[in-house]
């Protein structure tokens, strides 16, 4: 990746490094700038790796809290801040990314305990995501 974060031109190099990924991904992300908040290549690739490694238990910054009646909290130790993921039948939410599909609900909906109500409560008609 050749553009540099506001970090890198800010004097962080050493915080980062290069990677290497086939032009068509490279492409591919380029049309994911200017949506969903993305505002370069390195932040597309930085979010995918995050979750990547979230996904094989390599980056354990999520803690499951509890599960209420209405839904999970669950803790972003690196953020420092607990979100609220609320589960309606109109879907799911996580007020802190303003969002239905977020790091946080991927999170929580990989928890047996979550998994288990969102399927229930999909076969009520909830609208929630495919698991």
């Amino acid at each position: 990746m050749s553009e540099k974060t506001n970090d890198e031109k800010n004097g962080k190099e050493d915080d980062y490094v290069t990677v290497r990924i086939p032009k068509e991904l490279s492409q591919e992300a380029d049309k994911l700038i200017g949506k969903k908040g993305f505002k370069n290549k390195a932040e597309i690739v930085s979010e995918a790796l995050k979750e990547l490694l979230d996904q094989y238990g390599a980056n354990k910054h999520f803690q499951m809290l509890n599960r209420t009646s209405d839904g999970v909290k669950v803790r972003d130790v690196k953020l420092g801040q607990v979100a609220d993921i609320k589960i309606t039948p109109e879907g799911i939410y996580c007020p802190i990314c303003d969002a239905s599909n977020c790091e946080h609900i991927r999170f929580a909906i990989d928890q047996p305990e979550v998994k288990n109500l969102i399927l229930r409560k999909r076969k009520e008609g909830w609208k929630l995501p495919d698991i």
